[in-house]
């Protein structure tokens, strides 16, 4: 009997250490799928809203309108997900599956002017564009146990973020 006992007593004291580990686990795996969502909506968003005619004077300039609507749609299929408000370059995205909490995305532009020298010594004024790209996001635990602590009202919650810098330069 006292055999069967320290068995259970094991399996619980497994059990609550290994759950902590498989919600690591899992999120790195959350932050790896945004952090992939944000990439390739950024570069979608770039190729649909770069202004080609700026190209002739080696600028590099965004429409930015354009680029947040492309971006919120690219972002909107890379993760299953719904854009429900925009309020200038700041998106809130709800999940349509239920395995996210809603999503804050804000972006922001930038255009910087640089000159460089050319090969044969005359000076070239260019336009540098930069969008900083950034996700939030409280982390929707899958564990039961965490599931449990959550619900109780602790301070367990973890926020989900992600963030990358978009640099666009035209070279000759």
């Amino acid at each position: 009997m006292r055999n069967i006992a320290l068995g259970l007593l094991v399996v619980v004291l497994l059990s609550i250490i290994i759950e902590p580990l498989v919600e690591v686990l899992n999120v790195c795996r959350e932050k790896i799928i945004l952090g992939s969502a944000l990439t390739n909506a950024s570069r979608a968003a770039k190729d649909q809203s770069i202004i080609y005619e700026s190209h002739r004077d080696l600028d590099a300039k965004i429409d930015e309108d354009r680029f947040v609507d492309y971006f919120a749609e690219a972002f909107e299929s890379a993760i299953q997900v719904e854009l429900t408000s925009r309020i200038d370059n700041t998106l809130k995205f709800n999940s349509t599956d239920g395995k996210y909490n809603s999503f804050t995305v804000t972006l922001e532009f930038k255009e910087e002017f640089i000159e460089s020298e050319r090969d044969d010594g005359s000076k070239v004024e260019q336009i540098i564009s930069e969008v900083k790209v950034k996700a939030e996001s409280t982390y929707k635990f899958k564990t039961k146990y965490l599931r449990i602590a959550e619900s109780v009202g602790g301070d367990v919650d973890y926020q989900l973020t992600g963030e990358r810098i978009l640099k666009l330069s035209v070279k000759n």
